[in-house]
């Protein structure tokens, strides 16, 4: 006992409360939390609630007394220690019993805020076609104002992966399109698997052998034959990423395989369309044409290639002007004067064969420069009612198989025309446009015969073809992607070097979905894996 008006705790309760305190989970473990809200809880446990004054202060006046007092305060206080550890032991079973309940409503909670926020409620299907639009970086829409002008919104988006492990176990599963007699996939397989990993010794060798002349000239006639049998207007569906030029840049093309195409072409959720300009300028024309080839010849549903003004002879073969960076010299380089130009003409007879125009939903035309003019009016050698016809059904009329430059003078004039400009023409400034004709068209600024087309002349053929847009290539944009011409012209272009853009100049490519267009551009700070070796100063933000 301690002084009058005090009750000392026992050395065995004091015992007992460091055990508590060692298991909180447990019925006793709530009594000590409880004792810490309210000390006088372990109090009444360790003493008797009804002690008197007498029992409180020293028994020096009964000794006798003291055993029996003793025991009967430790009786009391035993049964009082059940009562408590009894309601204890039922305001924890009610705290578990709410814990479960909350937990219970957890998921809904957070659903309902979500739509207390205002944010709609996504459904399966609109996840599902999420998707594709979480890897775009870019979003633009156009809507008509009260004025009737047309006003673009343009969004900023996040990239995400476009297929999974179980996209690749689905397909697996699905019968595969029947391939024709005579296409090995063999080559083709080998070949996208060198430009994997390119800078392997064994791979930088085969890139300079003659058996690499050798895989591009089957290429080459492997994927000439696929052109051949393909109309010269394409008709394609959505979804379809549209790529401008990659003129050899095989850095640029790596970053778009790495971002869309990155488990492979049969896994991507949508169609590629590259518009031309494969080859010059670049000091990779070789590897670009041949990756290329070999995605068309593996998948020749889903790889489509039109034709660019590059890929034409008088163009390709202007070392006087292009130097190192023309394609014919890059042949001769490889492989010599002998099997270089083997290996360029064999190239070239695959270009003559390419597709001219493609057209994505009956609604998007996608071609290399621009829409072609129409014929003088009145019945024409190739089609005696050509007036009734639109020109993208004169297009079609194109020979399968057409030099272009140099001209072809066993193919009708005005063919050979319509498919020159297709890949030679130009959007027209602003200060061009009081200078075009009626028809709008009028003198490129490129010289040498070339056309260009205006407001009138877009018009014209939107209404004529019943398309809504047009997306074309050609030109160089710093920023990869351009709009023009009242948000109606779309200008693509798919590497960032070897055009006087600066070092900051980014590529870019368009994702044609069923409801909008969407924009993917390389940022300026992005390096590949195998052309940029990234040190540890890189990755703290030090160049």
């Amino acid at each position: 006992c301690a002084a009058a008006g005090t009750l000392r705790r026992p050395p065995a309760a004091a015992l007992l409360a460091r055990r508590i305190s060692r298991r909180p989970n447990s019925i006793v473990g709530s009594l000590a939390h409880a004792s810490r809200r309210d000390p006088k809880t372990m109090s009444t446990f360790f003493r008797s609630p009804a002690a008197s004054p007498a029992q409180t202060r020293p028994d020096a006046a009964n000794p006798e007394e003291s055993p029996q007092i003793t025991t009967r305060s430790a009786r009391r206080a035993r049964h009082a220690g059940q009562d408590r550890v009894q309601e204890l032991e039922q305001e924890n079973s009610q705290l578990r019993a709410e814990l479960d309940r909350l937990r219970s409503q957890k998921r809904p909670i957070r659903r309902s805020n979500s739509l207390g926020s205002g944010r709609p409620k996504r459904t399966a299907e609109k996840r599902r076609r999420h998707l594709l639009r979480d890897s775009i970086m870019h979003t633009v829409e156009e809507d008509e104002g009260g004025d009737g002008s047309a006003n673009v919104r343009i969004t900023r988006n996040k990239i995400s992966r476009q297929a999974s492990i179980g996209t690749a176990t689905v397909l697996k599963q699905m019968p595969s399109t029947p391939r024709p007699a005579g296409f090995s996939l063999e080559l083709p397989t080998r070949v996208v698997a060198v430009f994997r990993e390119p800078l392997r010794s064994e791979h930088t060798e085969y890139l300079g052998s003659s058996q690499f002349a050798d895989d591009i000239l089957n290429l080459a006639r492997q994927a000439g034959r696929r052109f051949e049998r393909e109309p010269r207007v394409l008709r394609l569906e959505s979804p379809a990423y549209v790529f401008g030029d990659t003129h050899g840049n095989l850095e640029d093309l790596h970053f778009f395989s790495d971002h869309i195409w990155k488990l492979g072409v049969s896994l991507t959720a949508g169609q590629l369309l590259f518009l031309g300009d494969y080859v010059d300028r670049g000091l990779s024309s070789l590897e670009v044409v041949a990756y290329l080839l070999a995605l068309k010849c593996l998948e020749p549903q889903k790889v489509w290639l039109l034709r660019g003004n590059h890929e034409t002879r008088d163009v390709n073969g202007w070392e006087e002007h292009y130097g190192d960076r023309s394609f014919l010299w890059q042949c001769k380089h490889r492989f010599g004067d002998e099997l270089g130009p083997v290996v360029w003409e064999g190239v070239n007879a695959c270009f003559d064969r390419l597709p001219l125009c493609a057209v994505i939903d009956d609604e998007i035309c996608c071609v290399h420069g621009g829409m072609p003019r129409r014929p003088p009016p009145g019945p024409r050698p190739f089609c005696a009612d050509a007036d009734q016809k639109t020109r993208l059904e004169l297009l079609d009329m194109v020979p399968h198989v057409i030099t272009i430059n140099p001209p072809d003078n066993s193919i009708d004039a005005d063919l050979q025309q319509m498919a020159s400009e297709c890949l030679w023409s130009d959007p027209a400034v602003e200060e061009q446009e009081p200078d075009l004709n009626e028809t709008g068209f009028g003198e490129s600024l490129r010289g040498g015969g070339t056309v260009c087309f205006g407001h009138a002349a877009i018009k014209a053929f939107l209404e004529e073809t019943g398309c809504a847009f047009i997306v074309r290539a050609h030109e160089a944009h710093a920023h990869g992607v351009s709009l023009s011409k009242g948000a109606k012209v779309f200008t693509v272009f798919s590497t960032s070097k070897d055009h006087h853009q600066g070092r900051a100049a980014s590529c870019g490519c368009i994702l044609i979905d069923v409801e909008k267009i969407q924009v993917i551009t390389r940022s300026p700070h992005y390096r590949n894996h195998y052309v940029h070796k990234r040190n540890s100063m890189s990755l703290i933000g030090i160049p």
